[in-house]
């Protein structure tokens, strides 16, 4: 019998002591999630998600030999057979000079909020920006190329592209119709 009793009194004891191991466990992740909470606080959600996410370097992206990835997480607007890849939608023609269809664009980014320019060849006419997600700040990168026509005339091609997760739930799809739709206006 007390061989009985000292095995229930070990096992208990094991048992009390896996507790207090998950307690401690628990306290020290409580402890790191309070820290994250407060270190988010004190620097800023914006550069918190800067520094977890930081922006994408920028590809060099050729429209004449681009190839699309098998993701949905893009949207590419070009003019017919510009582009190497098939377009999601055609880009319209402008009434305008490209210096004046790219000054348009210049001013439409300036109401649009977090975007950064991430570069700029003024020679080849093509901008490269970031635009982060509203609350997660995720970044997308848009690559715009400026294309002379004859007449004096313009269109452009517009590459939009999330870099986290596979789906973007249709954001870089309403980026470009929505900036395709103001240089319209």
């Amino acid at each position: 019998m007390p061989a009985a009793t000292g095995l229930r009194r070990d096992g208990l004891c094991r048992a009390f002591g896996m507790i207090r191991h998950r307690r401690v466990l628990a306290g020290y992740l409580l402890g790191i999630i309070v820290a994250a909470i407060i270190g988010t606080f004190l620097i800023g959600w914006e550069r918190s998600m800067g520094m977890i996410m930081p922006p994408p370097v920028p590809e060099d992206i050729d429209f004449a030999t681009l190839r699309l990835p098998d993701a949905p997480n893009r949207y590419l607007a070009c003019p017919e057979h510009y582009c190497a890849a098939p377009p999601d939608r055609i880009s319209p023609v402008f009434d305008m000079p490209v210096a004046a269809l790219r000054g348009r664009w210049k001013k439409m980014l300036q109401n649009q909020p977090r975007i950064t320019q991430a570069r700029a060849d003024e020679t080849d006419l093509q901008h490269d920006i970031v635009q982060r997600s509203r609350f997660f700040r995720f970044p997308d990168s848009i690559t715009v190329r400026f294309i002379p026509l004859p007449g004096e005339r313009s269109t452009l091609a517009i590459y939009s592209r999330s870099h986290y997760g596979r789906d973007d739930f249709g954001v870089n799809r309403e980026r470009v119709t929505a900036w395709l739709a103001a240089l319209s206006e």
